[in-house]
């Protein structure tokens, strides 16, 4: 191959050597410019319009010879093929189908042929806009002839009549296109014949073309040289490669042919031998294997998390089956483990350690808590709070905690249940350690939320009472409110209250009939029985009570709207009589003369030593809720929770004379408020340090407590 294309290279080397002209060839090539047949198309470069005249006349009149010429050859082949087809269906008549076939298919030889001997001619005229016209007709006046010719052939077949009746339509298409070509090659002559500039500027381009075309030609020889001299030198380059490769290999082959031989005679000699240290190694091999197998053990494991060892894999799989089914029934959850996913053996050394029976394996995988498991979550708006066993686990759940806020009373009738978030239950791929008993999941969906709430300090607040009103321990609200003083509120100061909250909410629309309270209307009346801002009821006021029929709307247990429906009156109210005092007050400025601050009380101990320490005051038992009332007139300089004391109240009466009413429930009066003796202050309690409900009533003379007797 290599050899080949280097005698074609040399071949086109020398060729275009010889194509090569010395200088003085160049100057005979110029002067011999348009002489040559090649260079006809140069003859009219540059011309004068006479001969350019001339050249055209003599043009039109070789077109119009070589038109009629063409007409008469048109029209003595007409006559020819005639005549053959004539011949050819006399001889179909008295031939078999065979010859009938070969005369039909000589008649289309030499029908092709013909046509072939025009084409030719017609290329030669190319450079005109006629030539190509005739060029085109004459191409499909060809095929359309063979066809016309192909399609008769099949159709003698069917009949000798029906298939000359078609050759002879296809012989006048043929003429037809023939006269076709003719009157448009005349008109084509006479448009150029009346343009002569067109015929001009035609010539130009053609010119024009040539030009470009021997460029393109030159341009293509040069490459082509180029590209055969890198051919010839990648070709020797590939053979030089190739005969190296071959000598190697030569050299290669004989060297392991010398040692193959070698190693034959050798074992043929030293056979037995062989046989022996065969033997040998077999032997080592399985002791080898055979102490491996005794030092070694599968370590197994579960997603990761070893297990414990196994002599045999089988020991482990055997019973995963077993193990998916018992957990299955015993968390009532769909438990699945992947032979080949989840278990995972590892070889490793098991010199002294505990190799595991299946009973043991059993149990190990008995007692996974990251096994796969197929569970159910409890989805609210969206986000999972909680993995069940199964779906009528969560169903149940939440049909209990929608029980919680139901009433089951005969006068409420319940239009509609449901709860007021998206509640969803989905089937989850989880742990199993990750499911959650029923209880665990009702206790965190009716107290994983957390309620706060704000409490406004009113006067007469206290800790304790606010912690009592909302149903919460004093220590729950000093951790929600760390900073707060409790032996100090103020008017108008903030309260946290956070408690525990459903983390669903149950809504609920009802129609209930309930009692209703009309409340009672309030009349007042001046006395002069009593000091001015001081009020007495003389007439207790009664609530009347209406049944009311209304549709109630609930958000866990708390109404939230009501439309009432029907209301009929049980009992009228009672008006309240209140008497109000017109009686100038007394002076707030003390006395020195002391009463004492409660009524009904019993004295349980007295100023002095009591229990091995010193009581400064007088204990005055009373119920909770008993009036308090100011001993003298003075100015209150503390109220609020006092240690010990708990709620305390501490009038300055002047004259260095502080008396303290402690241990009560619930405050009236303030700091800096006025008092005159007798007005009430607080409400006894059993605040603070405190072994019962009393007035822990105390005198103080600048300073140091005194025996209350001496005051009163």
């Amino acid at each position: 191959m290599a050899k080949f294309f280097k005698e074609d290279l040399n071949k086109s080397q020398k060729k275009n050597s010889k194509g090569k002209n010395k200088p003085g060839e160049l100057i005979a090539d110029l002067n011999n410019l348009g002489k040559s047949k090649d260079d006809e198309f140069l003859k009219g470069f540059p011309k004068t319009p006479a001969e350019i005249a001339r050249e055209e006349e003599e043009a039109r009149a070789r077109a119009a010879a070589e038109a009629r010429a063409a007409a008469e050859a048109a029209r003595l082949q007409e006559e020819e093929n005639r005549k053959a087809l004539q011949e050819a269906e006399a001889q179909a008549a008295s031939l078999k189908e065979q010859e009938e076939l070969k005369a039909v298919q000589a008649a289309i030889d030499l029908q092709s042929g013909q046509v072939k001997k025009k084409i030719e001619k017609l290329e030669t005229r190319k450079n005109t806009l006629l030539d190509k016209v005739i060029d085109s007709i004459a191409y499909i006046e060809h095929g359309i002839g063979g066809f016309c010719i192909e399609f008769c052939q099949t159709i003698m077949h069917l009949g000798n009549c029906m298939q000359w009746a078609i050759v002879d339509s296809a012989l006048s298409v043929v003429n037809g296109l023939k006269t076709v070509k003719k009157t448009l090659g005349n008109k084509i002559n006479v448009y150029y014949s009346e343009n002569p500039d067109k015929r001009w500027k035609r010539h130009q381009k053609n010119r024009k073309l040539m030009r470009q075309f021997i460029q393109t030609k030159n341009n293509l020889i040069a490459k082509e040289k180029a590209a055969s001299a890198r051919m010839v030198r990648f070709i020797n380059h590939v053979d030089r490669k190739n005969e190296q490769l071959a000598d190697k290999t030569t050299v290669i082959v004989a060297k392991g042919n010398r040692k193959f031989n070698f190693a034959r005679e050798w074992a043929e000699i030293n056979k037995r031998k062989l046989l022996l240290h065969f033997s040998v190694l077999i032997v080592i091999a399985i002791c080898g294997v055979a102490v491996f197998n005794y030092c070694t053990a599968y370590e197994y494991s579960y997603n990761g998390r070893v297990l414990g060892m196994v002599k045999k894999q089988e020991d482990v799989l055997k019973i995963v089956d077993i193990v998916s089914t018992q957990l299955s029934k015993e968390h009532n959850a769909e438990i699945n483990i992947d032979k080949n996913q989840d278990i995972k053996f590892k070889r490793v050394l098991a010199i002294n350690e505990d190799i595991d029976d299946t009973e043991e394996v059993l149990k190990r995988l008995t007692y996974m808590k990251n096994m796969n498991a197929k569970a159910y979550g409890i989805y609210i708006d969206d986000i999972r709070v909680a993995i069940v066993d199964s779906k009528e686990t969560a169903k149940s759940i939440l049909k209990n905690i929608k029980s919680t806020y139901l009433v089951s009373t005969g006068d409420v009738e319940y239009e509609k249940v449901g709860f007021k978030q998206k509640i969803q239950i989905k089937q989850i791929d989880t742990k199993l350690g990750r499911i959650q008993n029923v209880d665990t999941v009702m206790q965190k969906l009716m107290t994983g939320a957390v309620s706060n709430q704000v409490h406004i300090v009113v006067p007469g607040d206290t800790l304790s009472g606010i912690a009592e009103t909302y149903n919460m321990s004093t220590s729950e609200l000093r951790a929600a409110n760390p900073d707060i003083n409790p032996e100090k509120l103020n008017i108008g100061q903030e309260i946290i209250l956070t408690k525990p909250a459903p983390m669903l909410t149950i809504k609920t629309v009802e129609v209930a009939t309930y009692p209703e309270p009309i409340p009672y209307e309030t009349e007042y009346k001046d006395t002069d029985a009593l000091y001015k801002g001081e009020n007495n009821t003389e007439v207790q006021g009664v609530t009347g009570t209406r049944s009311v029929t209304a549709r109630i709307t609930r958000e866990n247990g708390v109404q939230v709207a009501a439309v009432v429906l029907s209301s009929d009156t049980v009992s009228q109210p009672v008006t309240e009589v209140i008497l109000r005092g017109t009686k100038e007050r007394p002076s707030t400025v003390g006395t020195g003369n002391l009463k004492y601050p409660v009524s009904g009380f019993r004295l349980t101990s007295k100023f002095g030593p009591r229990w091995g320490r010193m009581h400064y005051g007088l204990d005055l038992a009373c119920p909770v809720g008993t009036r308090v009332s100011a001993a003298d007139g003075g100015t209150v300089i503390f109220a609020g929770y006092s240690g010990s004391y708990g709620y305390v109240v501490k009038i300055d009466h002047g004259n260095g004379m502080v008396t303290f009413y402690a241990h009560c429930s619930k405050l009236i009066v303030k700091r800096g408020d006025k008092v005159y003796q007798g007005q009430q202050i607080a409400l006894s309690g059993n605040t603070g340090r405190s072994t019962g409900p009393h007035c822990h009533f105390q005198v103080n003379i600048n300073g140091v407590p005194k025996n209350p007797f001496g005051y009163l």
